[in-house]
């Protein structure tokens, strides 16, 4: 589930598969957009299949760490446009977070040390 979320691909897969395990109240801060908050499902099935921003990403998870029974450190090496223009690759890491058996939180980080940060300091 968490996979399908972060390696969704644009061209020609339906997101259907993905929205139906994303929480109808999610919270989720996203390359595809640009890190800005997400709320609901909706919000975020537009954000994965529209527009610059979805069509530029791509990712490939290299790693998932659960860090408690519903939150994994997940890892992956990523493409995704910046807001001035163009696009960075490299490695990104993710907080994700499970409510009702479905992904309802997800925040993006550049540096797997911020990302363990948010998490120690309660922020999750």
């Amino acid at each position: 589930m968490l996979r399908a979320m972060h390696e969704h691909v644009k061209a020609g897969d339906p997101i259907g598969a993905i929205a139906s395990t994303i929480h109808p109240d999610a919270e989720m801060q996203l390359l595809v957009s640009l890190g800005k908050p997400l709320r609901g499902r909706d919000a975020v099935v537009a954000a994965l299949e529209t527009g610059r921003l979805a069509t530029i990403y791509r990712a490939e998870v290299l790693r998932f760490e659960w860090l408690d029974d519903h939150t994994s450190l997940t890892s992956a090496t990523a493409r995704y446009a910046l807001e001035q223009g163009g696009h960075a690759e490299g490695t990104v890491y993710w907080l994700d977070e499970l409510r009702d058996g479905l992904i309802w939180r997800v925040r993006v980080f550049r540096s797997e040390r911020e990302a363990r940060q948010a998490y120690a300091g309660g922020t999750n």
